[in-house]
């Protein structure tokens, strides 16, 4: 009993769970992710951001010209949020490129040193 106590405390832990997966291995701290990866919710957001604004467009045009049936608030609606999201995902790329290519260094307490006044 005491010898399978041992193997099993010897045994090498990244190899419990079935092998070697891309989900199980760490990503390196050197290691820059991917476009995709950086990228993909920004461009979801002006995805979704330009289909509601266009859609809002869409529903505000039948509405003022009283061609169909169109709830009264639904048109604004959707082109405000619609917008909202599409001005997010804009400014959100820049944000991803700056923050990229100036990596954030901040200080023990979590704070910038320039905002604590030293």
């Amino acid at each position: 009993m005491l010898s399978t106590a041992s193997t099993i405390s010897t045994m090498d832990h990244s190899c419990q769970d079935g092998g070697d997966t891309e989900a199980s291995t760490p990503l390196h701290p050197q290691q820059a992710p991917s476009c995709w990866l950086l990228y993909s919710r920004p461009i979801l957001a002006i995805g979704v951001g330009a289909l509601l604004f266009g859609s809002g467009t869409a529903l505000s045009l039948l509405y003022f010209t009283q061609t169909a049936s169109v709830p009264y608030l639904l048109g604004p609606l959707l082109l405000s949020v619609g917008l909202m999201f599409l001005v997010t995902g804009l400014v959100w790329i820049p944000v991803l490129k700056q923050s990229q290519s100036q990596p954030w260094e901040g200080t023990a307490g979590g704070a910038p040193a320039t905002l604590m006044g030293n």
